[in-house]
């Protein structure tokens, strides 16, 4: 079996240090991986049973195998069995007779067994989540060529931003950290964490993300992600009713990107001119006269009309109010944005893919404790972003559009190269 992606990898020497994580060691290479060990701190101070190195893979693989018979022994025992059964194999084949326990020669003067779940689980703790948020932040940004289908509109690069909640174990720190929602009548089953993405329209490949309790806005999420640097010149943000507010609108504008967010109902927006494609000029104002100057923003109406395809009554969606701070009518006429808005909703397939493919309808994270929670978050948003990066790579190559490519099945075929042989194995 070929080893994809094994550069960086030695073909000789201590056997942890040979472990990989397939096709996504592409992405993840072991130099990458040492950095943002090293940037975080984590270094091991002398060889271990469970270095940095193979940590960090293991905390990557925990999202490519989900469900049953997927505990940690079982993800390890994924990542690592090929290369030690080879050495066992080895040393069967050289007359010498098999440790009892289960070590073997590991190279570089060393013996190694596979760790059993408690090394695994104390090896999680000493790697944190900021070593994994390092990694996420060296991975993510635009994939899409220019022509793409739903990479730009008007000229500008769409990105659309959009969050959700995950499920998390209900252990006692968990409920103190995130909380849990609530109704009059009960509680919910699980503590949540709430996160955002910014994703770029048309390859839905992450330009950051951000998490926190669940009783956090997603506003303030959104704050997050601007002090991440996500947005800037170029770029056409979109954004459902959550987010609209004269502060927020203020803040994106900040960073050189345009905004085409949806207003709700109840958000009064007062014509003061009308424009000649029916648009109309309207002003944000601030809460406070001494906030800031207000924005004029153009306010787009529209409703969606379907006929069955098979006769019928023609159907007309509820109202649609669109609010953007590109002004002029001609160079950015409104058809085009209301067209553009709905692929909003390829974030809300970055959403999708996130809480069921990755997780085999299983949203419940694994980790009992905060930290373990955000490591593996981090660690989810990058095994993802790692899986775009490569089909978005496959795409081009083939000439292809990168939505085409069906994110369940490069999942399952990037999960189905994690074995670790050695790079130069046939």
């Amino acid at each position: 079996m070929a080893h994809d992606g094994s550069e960086g990898l030695s073909p000789d020497g201590w056997l942890p240090d040979r472990i990989s994580i397939g096709v996504l060691t592409r992405v993840f290479t072991p130099e990458l991986v040492d950095r943002a060990v090293d940037a975080a701190g984590v270094r091991e101070q002398r060889r271990r049973l469970l270095p940095a190195r193979l940590v960090m893979y293991f905390v990557l693989a925990m999202w490519l195998f989900r469900g049953r018979n997927s505990g940690y022994g079982q993800v390890m025992t994924k990542l690592a069995d090929g290369l030690y059964h080879q050495r066992r194999a080895a040393d069967l084949l050289g007359g010498q007779q098999l440790d009892p326990d289960g070590w073997v020669d590991a190279g570089s003067g060393r013996r190694w067994r596979p760790p059993n779940i408690s090394s695994l689980s104390r090896g999680r703790g000493k790697l944190g989540p900021a070593a994994v948020r390092f990694l996420l932040d060296e991975v993510t940004g635009l994939t899409g060529e220019e022509g793409d289908p739903g990479v730009s509109c008007c000229g500008l690069r769409v990105i659309s931003v959009d969050g959700s909640t995950s499920d998390v174990p209900d252990s006692d720190p968990n409920q103190e950290h995130f909380g849990r929602p609530s109704n009059q009548s009960r509680d919910g089953a699980f503590p949540q964490v709430r996160w955002l993405a910014a994703a770029e329209s048309g390859t839905g490949s992450l330009l950051g993300a951000s998490l926190g309790p669940y009783r956090d806005s997603e506003q303030a999420l959104a704050r997050d992600l601007l002090g991440q640097g996500c947005f800037g010149p170029g770029m056409l943000v979109l954004a459902d009713r959550k987010f609209l507010s004269w502060a927020l609108a203020r803040e994106f504008l900040a960073t050189g990107a345009h905004i085409l967010w949806r207003a709700s109902a109840a958000f009064t927006l007062k014509p003061v001119k009308v424009l000649a494609d029916g648009t109309y000029l309207a002003v944000l104002k601030p809460p406070r006269s001494s906030g800031g100057p207000p924005l004029t923003v153009r306010v787009i109406e529209y409703t969606v009309h379907t006929a069955p395809a098979h006769g019928g009554d023609e159907e007309t969606s509820e109202m649609f109010c669109l609010v953007t701070d590109l002004l002029d009518a001609e160079e950015y006429p409104a058809l085009d944005l209301a067209c553009c808005y709905p692929a909003r909703w390829g974030c809300e397939t970055v959403i999708g893919h996130h809480k069921t493919d990755m997780g085999e309808g299983q949203p419940v994270l694994r980790s009992k404790d905060p930290a373990g929670v955000e490591q593996e978050m981090w660690a989810l948003f990058a095994v993802y972003q790692a899986i775009c990066t490569i089909t978005g790579t496959g795409a081009a190559a083939a000439g292809i559009p990168p939505g085409t490519i069906s994110f369940p099945r490069a999942l399952a075929a990037a999960t189905d190269t994690v074995a670790a042989f050695s790079p130069s194995a046939g």
